[in-house]
C-alpha cells in the first residue's frame, strides 16, 4: 500500500493553508506512505506506529489497516518531523533526537518518559494537536 501524505490529510479534513503555513519546508503531495516492514518495525519501540525518513513515511500496517481519515494527526507529527530534517539537517536533527533521548535515560527516566520528553516529540505532538483541532 502506498499514497501520499496529502491524500491521508486530504481525507482527515486537515487544513492544506493552516498546514502549508505551519511546515512550509514540506508539500504532503511529494511524500509517499508506505507500509513499513517487518524487519524496520524491529527496530522501533513497541509503541511506535511510524517512522518519518527522508524518502517517505514509514507506517505500521495495523495502523494502515484503519480508514485513511484517520490518520491525519500522525500524518501531520510525521510531517513536522520532515520540516525538522529540513531546519536542522540529518546529522543535527539526530544529535538532538538521540542525545536528549541517551541523557534522559541516563538520568533515571523510563524509554517512554525519556522518548515523549525529546523536544523534537513535544514539537511535532503540539503542532499535530494545532493543526488537526476542531
Amino acid at each position: 500500500m502506498r499514497f501520499s501524505a496529502a491524500e491521508a490529510l486530504d481525507a482527515s479534513g486537515v487544513d492544506p493553508a493552516r498546514l502549508r503555513s505551519t511546515l512550509p519546508d514540506v508539500d504532503p503531495s511529494t511524500i509517499p506512505v508506505r507500509k513499513a516492514s517487518r524487519w524496520f518495525r524491529m527496530l522501533w519501540a513497541p509503541e511506535i506506529t511510524a517512522v518519518a525518513t527522508p524518502w517517505g513515511i514509514y507506517v505500521h500496517p495495523d495502523r494502515l489497516a484503519a480508514a485513511r481519515s484517520t490518520l491525519g494527526p500522525l500524518m501531520v507529527h510525521e510531517l513536522t518531523h520532515l520540516q525538522q530534517w529540513r531546519r536542522l539537517g540529518a546529522s543535527r536533527w539526530a544529535r538532538v533526537y538521540f542525545g536528549e533521548y541517551l541523557r534522559g535515560r541516563r538520568s533515571g527516566l523510563s524509554h517512554h518518559v525519556a522518548y515523549r520528553a525529546i523536544s523534537l516529540e513535544v514539537e511535532a505532538r503540539d503542532v499535530a494537536g494545532r493543526i488537526t483541532a476542531t
